[in-house]
């Protein structure tokens, strides 16, 4: 049963939040060692906890948090996103496959990649006289029915990295480049509805055909605390990756 009922709240975190014309506000806190975050609703409600494994270069996402012993499984992450030994190339995936979940070893994803949820590709682009990081994320596309793309490979899915824009079954989002502010000699982004203090780590992700409609903003509010704002067609666990593949923005 209690399995069951943790796979019902993994089908909840894949799908994309219900259209809404603003952004629905979440949290991230984060440990003091950088190593490890939960995802909290903006009143502090527990979602998701991240713990990164630097000698594997993976991220574990786990439904429990660590404090519910008798839920929690350190062995039995949710999620996992994995990164390239230059941290500009991150592959998030389901550790249980929605199309082939109940199928025989030989006919499952499991060693062929498994679902893949998000590719999230890093760059550094100049912007005035400062460096801005750039990411992309790529998704799988939705149905008419708003129900996602199932990306594995035994559906005859190739590797989502390598799916072309212009398919129909994947969305790319894009950052908005900050623009350089003379006045405090910094690049800026202006992040509606918070008060964000100047990091790295900040970001603004739109469709790339849509460039100035924000789907998602990550924003630092403390030392340890950031906004994660973000709506339709992202899901939860997407904008969650994409706020831990920071880890390494300088």
């Amino acid at each position: 049963m209690e399995e069951g009922h943790a796979h019902e709240i993994t089908t909840d975190f894949i799908v994309p939040l219900r259209r809404s014309s603003k952004l629905w506000r979440f949290r991230v806190l984060r440990s003091d060692d950088k190593l490890s975050a939960r995802l909290v609703t903006d009143a502090g409600d527990f979602l998701m906890y991240a713990s990164v494994f630097l000698e594997a270069h993976r991220v574990d996402f786990h439904l429990y948090d660590p404090c519910q012993r008798e839920l929690f499984d350190r062995e039995r992450p949710a999620f996992t996103m994995g990164y390239n030994s230059t941290r500009d190339q991150w592959r998030l995936v389901q550790e249980q496959c929605a199309a082939c979940q109940y199928a025989s070893p030989h006919r499952s994803c499991a060693s062929h990649g498994k679902q893949q949820v998000a590719i999230i590709n890093h760059k550094q682009h100049s912007v005035g006289e400062g460096l801005s990081n750039v990411m992309e994320v790529i998704i799988p596309g939705l149905y008419q029915n708003d129900t996602c793309v199932v990306w594995c490979a035994m559906q005859g899915k190739g590797d989502l990295a390598d799916a072309g824009f212009n398919t129909g079954e994947t969305q790319t989002l894009v950052t908005r480049k900050p623009v350089w502010n003379e006045q405090v000699q910094s690049l800026v982004l202006d992040f509606k509805g918070r008060n964000i203090v100047s990091s790295a780590k900040n970001f603004q992700l739109a469709l790339r055909q849509k460039p100035q409609h924000v789907i998602c903003q990550y924003g630092k509010l403390s030392s340890t605390n950031f906004g994660l704002d973000f709506r339709y067609p992202l899901s939860v666990i997407q904008a969650f990756a994409a706020a831990m593949s920071t880890l390494f923005w300088t």
